[in-house]
């Protein structure tokens, strides 16, 4: 890959100081391999075995035929290595990583292969017919030969690799004193590990081949530049010091290494960089947007760059967004990693931590984007919407857009006879988190509001009532105290059962925290395809994301808690499908009311 990147003039990802062997005429003493400064590597220490399956492997890429890997024998001379290299990378020194280039997967296309495989795991959890049985060491399984190397499976592998796969530790003893869970768990700090290096490499190249590109910045202004890649670069560096520690820390004891202390060392770290990147992502995509648009040179040299295969041909926009979804994803893997520790046990309280300060760090992110937007939803509106009753101020930094949409309001009036005439007219409601304003829709998107009402004073509530011709999907909104200080009462009518459900749900009082162990018979659905919400009410959705479902529409729209962080919104049915098997559903809860207690015990620590 190193040789495919310098063709294309990309420069490599990373620059490492490479390892050396003294050979020796004759046996050294002790002292003077103290005086090198260098270290004596046992055969028999299982990181050392780790270590030269790396290099045996970076040997045998780099030859023309196949090496022969010869550990050392009595007789032998020792191999001399020196100690730990480290170089500068923006203010930094890090080691050299030796799991960057073990695969062909770039981030992308391994976060893919990852996701669909949760997929497949819970759905063949679906198909079981009965409960498992209790955990039990695992069999011993077959050995395999140290000459195939870890690294070679791992780069011809479809997406990264198993702990138990390396060879050191399928020979070893130590699996069959393991319970399944107790594998499960090294699994999945083992993928932390793999994920990340994946995660860098793309960061590299996403520096490398797109933000130093000369041709790609000739065609850019300062400003352009900086908005495009923001601070993508620190990300880089972060990541790359990241891996490292990660790296070192597994080498030490591949058997029993950490990961979550690792995470806690680097959090702030995580929040110097990942902060004000993804808050500038909103001016990033809007950039970009625009050059693509505006600006023909820069379309045509990232047309190029990006048909290059030292980016496997894909998009420079994938590898912007990279940063958000890589904390987001870590975040699960810790919450992973949490559900399979020993309650009370130290590792739970490091896992729970580590987990705490990414979801206060993915809250923050969020919280930053949505306060701009909001802010610019605000500052429009206010330039959209007039009063013919009285004027409050529309723009507050507490305010925020929650629901908006024009509806059909039914009014009855009084005609000749017995029967009652039903008149319509259209109504646009703007639904805010403190209030709700009621407009007549004007010429040019512009509104003008008869009516409004704080949010403690109103209330909404399906109506039965049944009317003849098209009229369905009927919902009455009361308020309690309009901008006379007077009761009004409307009926409105939506063209979807849906649409009638979701302002119901958005005009109800917020409800209050779900106790998950009494939510046994709620439906549940596992995300299939990824969703980008489209209006302020809808749940932004991840593959393999498990959904506790609260609401169903007739047509095909559901309202639901995502069981990892508690958010609630609507999202189509299409993208999701449901959990039938009771068993995996009670799992599911169990697992997100363990994650939950666990974080309540340590705020309530920290209080």
């Amino acid at each position: 890959m190193e040789a495919e990147e310098a063709q294309h003039g990309a420069s490599p990802p990373i620059s490492a100081t490479e390892e050396f062997s003294i050979i020796p005429e004759t046996p050294m003493r002790s002292s003077q391999v103290s005086a090198l400064g260098l270290e004596a590597q046992e055969d028999e220490d299982p990181s050392y075995k780790w270590r030269e399956e790396h290099r045996l492997s970076a040997t045998q890429q780099n030859s023309r035929g196949p090496a022969v890997e010869k550990h050392p024998g009595p007789s032998d001379t020792v191999v001399f290595r020196e100690k730990k290299p480290k170089e500068v990378m923006g203010g930094f020194s890090r080691r050299c990583s030796k799991l960057i280039n073990s695969s062909q997967l770039l981030y992308q296309e391994y976060s893919d292969v990852v996701l669909n495989k949760e997929i497949q795991s819970q759905q063949r959890l679906e198909s079981l017919s009965e409960t498992p049985g209790p955990s039990s060491p695992r069999q011993p399984r077959k050995a395999l030969v140290s000459s195939e190397s870890y690294l070679q499976r791992l780069s011809m592998a479809s997406s990264g690799s198993l702990w138990q796969e390396i060879p050191v530790v399928r020979n070893s003893t130590v699996l069959l004193s393991m319970t399944h869970e107790d594998q499960k768990l090294q699994e999945v700090k083992f993928e932390l590990i793999v994920s990340e290096a994946s995660y860098l490499r793309s960061l590299n190249i996403a520096v490398d081949h797109f933000q130093l590109s000369t041709s790609l910045r000739a065609t850019l202004s300062n400003q352009e530049h900086q908005w495009l890649f923001s601070r993508l670069q620190d990300v880089r560096d972060v990541s790359a010091m990241f891996l490292s520690d990660l790296e070192e820390n597994f080498e030490n004891n591949i058997f029993s290494f950490q990961v979550c202390d690792v995470v806690l060392n680097h959090a702030p770290d995580f929040r110097r960089v990942y902060l004000p990147y993804v808050t500038n992502q909103t001016y990033q995509e809007r950039t970009f947007q625009s050059l693509m648009n505006s600006n023909s040179n820069f379309r045509e040299v990232l047309e190029k760059l990006e048909s290059d295969p030292v980016c496997q041909r894909l998009s420079l926009k994938s590898f912007l967004i990279l940063p958000f979804q890589r904390i987001t994803r870590l975040k699960l893997l810790l919450q992973n990693i949490l559900k399979r520790t020993q309650p009370g046990s130290s590792e739970e309280a490091e896992a729970t931590k580590a987990h705490h300060a990414l979801e206060q760090l993915i809250r923050d992110c969020n919280n930053n984007v949505q306060s701009m937007r909001r802010t610019e939803e605000l500052i429009y509106l206010s330039q959209k919407i007039e009063f013919e009753c009285k004027i409050f101020p529309l723009i507050s930094q507490s305010r925020w857009l929650v629901k908006s949409g024009e509806l059909t309001a039914l009014e009855f009036s009084a005609s000749p006879g017995l029967r009652r005439k039903l008149n319509t007219r259209p109504v646009h409601l703007h639904l805010f988190n403190d209030c709700l304003l009621l407009s007549r829709p004007r010429e040019g998107s512009r509104f003008l509001v008869f009516d409004h009402a704080p949010f403690s004073s109103i209330r909404g509530e399906k109506c039965e009532m049944k009317l003849h011709g098209p009229h369905k999907n009927l919902f009455r909104l009361f308020l309690r105290q309009n901008t006379q200080g007077a009761q009004a009462e409307f009926l409105f009518r939506t063209e979807t059962q849906s649409e009638k459900l979701r302002w119901i749900s958005a005009l109800a009082m917020p409800r209050e925290e779900l106790d998950l162990l009494e939510c046994y018979n709620s439906p549940q659905v596992q995300c299939l395809r990824a969703y980008k919400p489209r209006e302020n009410d809808e749940l932004a959705l991840e593959k393999a994301d498990v959904v506790m479902v609260t609401q169903q529409s007739s047509d095909g729209w559901l309202e639901g808690v995502r069981l990892s962080d508690g958010e609630r919104g609507w999202f189509p049915v299409q993208q999701v499908e449901f959990i039938s098997n009771p068993e995996v559903r009670a799992q599911n809860l169990k697992e997100a009311h363990r994650v939950k207690t666990a974080k309540l015990q340590l705020v309530e620590q920290q209080a």
